[in-house]
């Protein structure tokens, strides 16, 4: 059997479709999202700044936000998942501790999470020991490439364990997205460019104005970054939801019953 495509285009008109249908459907969820974001903003406000900008302490800070951003957003991006892949619309945002799917889901997401930031840490460190300019971006060029890569190609696995797929593992995600790393890349750029430019033009717009804490623009700029993580992260759940519906064969023959011998 030839492996499945992602066709860009379509799945792009279809994900921001259903991303409108979200909005309106799981309003809750949504809020909720916007609350913690805007929460974990608000926190780093209060850290102080020789702490964040020393080597060690600052590599600590930045695993406990991870940790608290996947642990608190995990519903959210689950709820996510469920409505686009199955049409199931959840109410209420909730944390459900105690489920194995859940902890499951949480740990995945904060690894990727942590995954996707190892190259900026390794080129700080590179920096702490010295290393010369040239070096030092060529290893963090590397090493952003390959976290990218890894990281598009497991893709559909969050998706698949927000369903309980059964075959949700890294080695079936890897299966079904090879050869099409460049293609859900080509679909995230297409789908948050827009966002991130609305982004880039707000922080021109505030001014340097906008960067200390306690003034109003501070505020709205605080406010302004809330809404726009809010809007990534629901239209980046989204996209992944549609990636896994598009590829993911083996994960979904794993989960039909074998045919007798």
């Amino acid at each position: 059997m030839s492996q499945r495509r992602l066709q860009i285009m379509p799945t792009l008109v279809a994900a921001y479709r259903d991303w409108g249908r979200l909005l309106t459907a799981m309003r809750a969820i949504i809020l909720s999202a916007f609350l913690i974001l805007l929460a974990i903003s608000v926190a780093e406000e209060f850290v102080p700044k020789g702490l964040s900008e020393q080597q060690l302490s600052g590599e600590a800070l930045g695993l406990v936000k991870d940790a608290v951003w996947a642990f608190l957003l995990a519903p959210v991006v689950i709820a996510v998942h469920r409505f686009v892949i199955l049409d199931e619309i959840t109410p209420a945002y909730a944390l459900p501790v105690g489920a194995p799917g859940f902890r499951v889901f949480f740990g995945w997401l904060f690894a990727l999470k942590v995954f996707v930031g190892l190259p900026i840490d390794l080129l700080g460190m590179l920096q702490t020991l010295n290393w010369s300019p040239r070096a030092s971006t060529l290893v963090f060029a590397v090493a952003l490439i390959a976290a990218v890569a890894v990281s598009l190609r497991l893709t559909i696995l969050l998706p698949a364990l927000a369903v309980e797929a059964p075959g949700a593992t890294p080695s079936h995600a890897l299966a079904d997205t090879k050869g099409q790393a460049l293609r859900i890349l080509s679909l995230f750029l297409l789908a948050l460019l827009p966002w991130v430019a609305v982004d880039i033009g707000s922080v021109l717009l505030l001014g340097p104005s906008a960067q200390i804490t306690g003034t109003p623009l501070a505020m709205i700029f605080l406010v302004m970054g809330g809404v726009l993580q809010m809007i990534m992260l629901s239209i980046t759940a989204v996209i992944t939801s549609y990636a896994f519906m598009s590829l993911a064969a083996q994960i979904r023959r794993a989960a039909e019953p074998q045919a007798p011998a």
